[in-house]
């Protein structure tokens, strides 16, 4: 079963929903237009807080996570077939399922309360937010050290090297971003969404090519009945 679609809606659904979202919220004049990913004018969560642009937002946020889900779950039955052939063990497999999964839900978290007002909510939305885009970031940083090790059959170094290099600058904007904060907060608040939008756009990035690893390594779904 060729399940590569899912890997390849698991970068798209999200990265349209934002820009899509954005599009209807400046259109109705809650955001402003600009280049946000330059500008810095407005964040994520602004543009699906209110009507009608929350509608769109939730629609194809929640089913992302979905797909996202199904992602992760997928990358790790690919990878604990490859461990078994190669007898090495899979603990680091189920530590990237599970932040993966934890990761899910913390976007589901984010987006089912997103324009709802009170600390309460507002402390759920930044729970969701971390832990959305630490243990995206993790799980996707373990999935790399896998494939390292395991070496799959027809994948190329030079896109795991550019893989490495997408979580290696989304390092570097993580740690700039907690410097730029430290050193100057009021300017740091200036360009905060900026790196929000970037920081995004940098993780499905990755997700587009985990697409290109599996296409490139021809690994399909094997169903088999009892």
């Amino acid at each position: 079963m060729n399940v590569r679609i899912v890997a390849l809606l698991a970068a798209l659904v999200p990265f349209f929903a934002v820009q899509l979202t954005y599009v209807v919220a400046a259109s109705h004049g809650l955001v402003e237009w600009c280049n946000p990913y330059l500008d810095s004018c407005t964040s994520i969560s602004a543009t699906g807080r209110k009507p009608p642009a929350s509608y769109l937002f939730r629609a194809t946020m929640l089913p992302a996570a979905v797909i996202l889900m199904a992602y992760w779950w997928l990358n790790h039955a690919w990878l604990a077939s490859l461990h078994r052939h190669r007898g090495t063990p899979g603990l680091i497999n189920l530590l990237m399922l599970a932040l993966g999964l934890l990761a899910c839900m913390g976007l589901v978290l984010y987006v089912t309360v997103l324009g709802e007002r009170g600390d309460a909510w507002r402390t759920q939305r930044r729970v969701g937010t971390v832990l959305f885009f630490s243990f995206t970031y993790l799980a996707q940083l373990l999935m790399l050290a896998q494939l390292r090790i395991l070496q799959p059959a027809g994948l190329k170094p030079g896109l795991l090297s550019l893989m490495w290099a997408v979580c290696g600058t989304l390092l570097l904007l993580g740690v700039l971003t907690v410097g730029l904060d430290a050193w100057d907060e009021a300017y740091y608040e200036s360009v905060e969404d900026a790196f929000e939008w970037s920081l995004s756009l940098l993780l499905q990035a990755n997700f587009l090519l985990g697409y290109f690893v599996w296409r490139q390594t021809g690994w399909q779904l094997e169903v088999r009945g009892t």
